[in-house]
């Protein structure tokens, strides 16, 4: 079993806070959580808690399987059609 990539999940949260055109504090308020353990979350140097990914997940319509593994099921087309665009660039 492949460890999770805490740096990807990071990036993932990135693109969809900026698709949403948020700050970093405003996304983590907008879910309760802690702008400082946000910031390490996005950085990939903290873990994404299940609990939190629910927040994020039941909060901007996306589902833990993207925020985990990246997988764009389920997503919004315009949310999924900028992320492959980024997926092919390599950033995520």
């Amino acid at each position: 079993m492949n460890p999770l990539d805490t740096r990807l999940v990071g990036q993932r949260l990135v693109a969809l806070r900026d698709y949403h055109n948020l700050k970093q504090g405003e996304f983590a308020d907008s879910v309760g959580i802690d702008r400082s353990s946000y910031s390490k979350i996005e950085n990939g140097t903290k873990p994404l808690k299940a609990e939190m990914a629910y927040e994020i997940a039941e909060k901007w319509g996306v589902s833990m399987d993207f925020l985990y593994r990246g997988r764009l099921t389920e997503l919004p087309k315009r949310l999924a059609d900028m992320l492959m665009t980024n997926r092919t660039k390599g950033d995520l």
